[in-house]
C-alpha cells in the first residue's frame, strides 16, 4: 500500500504543468477614491481602495479631484494627500479640517451678600453672649453694590470644510436678581442700591426695604435696631428693644420694653410696662393707652388714658378720645394738656407741670455748665496775658517760647469770648422761653383732688372736684382754676 501512494505522488509531481490559455486574465480594477464628511462638516476623509490587475493608480490630481467633487475647499492638509498619493491603500487619513466657531462666553452674576442673613452674636464684656443682638438687619446705603456681573462675550465664526461660514452661539446674559429699589449700573457691571434701608431676598431678588416688618419681636428676632421705619404686627415681648431712624408702629401687646424713633411712636394697643418700659419720639407718640411707663416725645402725646406714668413732651398732651383719663403719674408738657378726666375719685395724686420740661432744664445746665468752663479758660487766658506784658512793662527779658503762648493767647482770646457770649445769649433765650409761659393751659372735664397744677414757676394744688376747668396764668402772673 505504501508503494501505491508512492507512485501516485510521482505521477503528479511529474505530471505536466496545465496551458496558460487556459486561465482566464484579472480583469483591470482602477483604484477607487472614496471621501466621507462628518456630519458637522469639520473633518473629510479620504479612503483609497486599491486596483485591480492593470487598474489605474489614483494621481495626486485625482485625489484633488475627488476632494472638489464633495465640494471640499477649505482647511486641506496638502501633506496627508502626498501620503495618500505614495500611493497608500485601505487606510482612512483625514484631508481637510475646518474651523470650529467658538461659542460666546455666558455672563455670570456674584452675589456679594447671603440670601438670607445668619444670626451675628455679640458678645459681652464679661464674656457672654447676648442672644437678643442677632443683627439679623443688613443696612445698606445708597449705592452699596450687592452683586458683580460679567456681562457676556460674543462668539467667532467658523468655517466648515465646504468653505461655508459655521455661526457661533452668542454668550447668554447672566441672570440678575434685581428688585424693588436696585439697579444696574451703566455698564452694566454692578447691581447696587438706589436707597438707604434693610436688604432682602424676596421672591428671587434682592430688594431694599425702607420699613422693616415683622410679626412679633422676640428670640427670632432678637432686639431691632434699624435707620428706616420699624412695623410690629404682633407682640413685642417683655425685655427687648426697637430703635428706628424713622417712625415705629406697633400693632400688638408691648409691655416691659425699650422703644425708640426719631419720628412717631404709634401703639395701636398701647402699653403696660409695669414701671420698666420707655417710649422715646423725636416726634409725637400716640397709643391706645399708657399705663406704668416712661414716655418722652419732642411734639406731641395723644392716648386714650394715662395711667401711672411719667410723661415728658416739649408740645401737647391730649387725652381726649376713649375714657380721656390722667391718672397718677407725673405729665409734664411745654404746651398744654388736655383731658377728660384728671385724677379719680380715690384722690390719687396726679401732677400736672406746665412750660417747663425735664429737658429744657437739662438743656439749659448743660448750657450753663458749659459757659461756667468757658469763663475759667478766660480768666486763665487773660491771667498768662497779663502776667507777659508786666514782663514787658518792666523791661524784664522775656523767653522766646513765651512770646509765643503770647501771640497764640491774643488770637485765642477775642473767639474764646465770642463763645462765652454765645452761650449766654442761648441761656437768656431759653430763660425768656420758660418764663413766657402764658400759653400754657391744663384743660379738663373734670379735675379731682389732690391734683398738683405747676405752671413755670408757680405751682398749686386742687382742693375740690372742678367741673369743666381751664387751668392758666393770668396777667397778674397768678395761677388760675377757671372755667373752660
Amino acid at each position: 500500500m505504501q508503494e501505491e501512494n508512492a507512485v501516485a505522488a510521482t505521477t503528479t509531481a511529474d505530471a505536466a504543468p496545465q496551458d496558460t490559455q487556459d486561465i482566464p486574465p484579472v480583469k483591470a480594477v482602477d483604484a477607487k477614491v472614496y471621501v466621507a464628511v462628518n456630519p458637522d462638516h469639520m473633518t473629510a476623509e479620504m479612503y483609497i481602495e486599491p486596483p485591480e490587475g492593470d487598474g489605474k493608480v489614483p494621481t495626486r490630481e485625482d485625489l484633488d479631484a475627488a476632494l472638489q467633487k464633495q465640494g471640499v475647499v477649505y482647511g486641506i492638509d496638502e501633506a496627508a494627500l502626498d501620503a495618500l498619493a505614495a500611493p497608500l491603500y485601505d487606510q482612512k487619513k483625514t484631508v481637510a479640517r475646518g474651523t470650529p466657531a467658538e461659542d460666546g462666553k455666558d455672563g455670570t452674576c456674584t452675589e456679594l451678600y447671603e440670601r438670607e442673613p445668619t444670626p451675628q452674636y455679640v458678645q459681652r464684656e464679661d464674656g457672654t453672649v447676648d442672644y437678643k443682638q442677632l443683627g439679623l438687619i443688613r443696612e445698606v446705603r445708597d449705592g452699596t453694590v450687592l452683586c458683580e456681573i460679567t456681562l457676556p462675550t460674543e462668539g467667532a465664526e467658523g468655517t466648515s470644510v465646504y468653505g461655508k461660514t459655521v455661526k457661533p452661539r452668542n454668550g447668554a446674559k447672566a441672570v440678575v436678581p434685581a428688585g424693588e429699589n436696585t439697579r444696574l449700573t451703566d455698564d452694566g457691571l454692578w447691581l447696587e442700591s438706589t436707597i438707604a434701608g434693610n436688604l432682602v431676598f424676596r421672591n428671587g431678588r434682592f430688594t431694599v426695604d425702607t420699613i422693616y416688618r415683622v410679626q412679633d419681636v422676640d428670640n427670632s428676632t432678637g432686639n431691632i435696631t434699624f435707620s428706616g421705619d420699624v412695623m410690629v404686627n404682633g407682640d413685642v415681648m417683655d425685655g427687648f428693644e426697637i430703635r428706628s431712624g424713622g417712625n415705629i408702629t406697633l400693632r400688638g401687646r408691648v409691655g416691659m420694653t425699650v422703644i425708640e424713633a426719631a419720628g412717631d411712636i404709634i401703639i395701636d394697643k398701647g402699653i403696660n410696662g409695669t414701671g420698666k418700659a420707655l417710649v422715646e419720639a423725636g416726634k409725637t407718640v400716640k397709643a391706645g393707652f399708657i399705663e406704668n411707663c416712661l414716655i418722652r416725645a419732642a411734639e406731641k402725646v395723644t392716648a386714650q388714658s394715662i395711667i401711672n406714668s411719667q410723661v415728658e413732651c416739649e408740645g401737647d398732651v391730649e387725652v381726649m378720645n376713649g375714657k380721656g383719663i390722667i391718672c397718677g403719674g407725673k405729665v409734664t408738657a411745654f404746651g398744654s394738656v388736655k383731658a377728660k378726666e384728671v385724677g379719680n375719685e380715690s384722690n390719687t395724686l396726679t401732677i400736672i407741670s406746665l412750660g417747663v420740661t425735664p429737658k429744657l432744664l437739662k438743656e439749659r445746665k448743660c448750657l450753663v455748665d458749659q459757659l461756667a468752663d468757658v469763663s475759667r479758660h478766660l480768666e486763665e487766658l487773660a491771667k498768662n496775658v497779663a502776667y507777659i506784658e508786666r514782663l514787658v512793662a518792666d523791661g524784664r527779658p522775656v523767653p522766646p517760647e513765651r512770646v509765643q503762648i503770647l501771640k497764640r493767647t491774643q488770637i485765642q482770646l477775642p473767639m474764646t469770648e465770642k463763645k462765652r457770649d454765645q452761650l449766654q445769649k442761648a441761656i437768656d433765650e431759653m430763660d425768656s422761653k420758660m418764663a413766657n409761659v402764658n400759653t400754657s393751659t391744663l384743660t379738663a372735664n373734670i379735675i379731682y383732688p389732690p391734683t398738683k397744677v405747676s405752671i413755670g414757676a408757680l405751682s398749686s394744688n386742687c382742693i375740690e372736684v372742678r367741673n369743666h376747668c381751664r387751668v392758666y396764668k393770668n396777667s397778674q402772673g397768678e395761677l388760675v382754676f377757671g372755667s373752660a
